[in-house]
């Protein structure tokens, strides 16, 4: 199973719904799927959109063979609520062994991609 990371970046502590306190300024690592359960609570989703927790690791790893085209990576590359490392996951799956460690690399990377389909 995959894990996350959840970050809390406020100095207060915040309590999952049914679960643990993430410490102000602390992290906690969850499965993948414990985080499906809880991502679309009312106060959950305020506190992601409000910037106040963020995620590091890919929060889609468990749903198999659905990959994202790479018109939808480089769509995530341009949306602010993205962290990089779920970018980068994303990315990877279509670069593989090749995908570049630089953000603007990886974009240039995925729209050659873009223009050579076949190869």
């Amino acid at each position: 199973m995959s894990k996350l990371t959840i970050q809390n970046t406020r100095p207060g502590g915040f309590g999952i719904p049914g679960g643990p306190v993430i410490a102000g300024g602390g992290s906690l690592e969850v499965e993948a799927s414990d985080w499906k359960t809880v991502k679309d609570h009312p106060v959950v989703k305020a506190w992601v959109d409000a910037g106040h927790l963020t995620l590091d690791g890919d929060e889609d790893a468990d749903e198999g063979g659905g990959s994202k085209s790479v018109t939808d990576v480089l769509a995530m590359a341009a949306d602010p609520n993205v962290q990089f490392m779920s970018f980068k996951s994303a990315a990877s799956k279509l670069l593989g062994d090749k995908t570049p460690a630089k953000k603007d690399e990886i974009i240039a990377a995925l729209e050659d991609l873009a223009t050579k389909p076949g190869a």
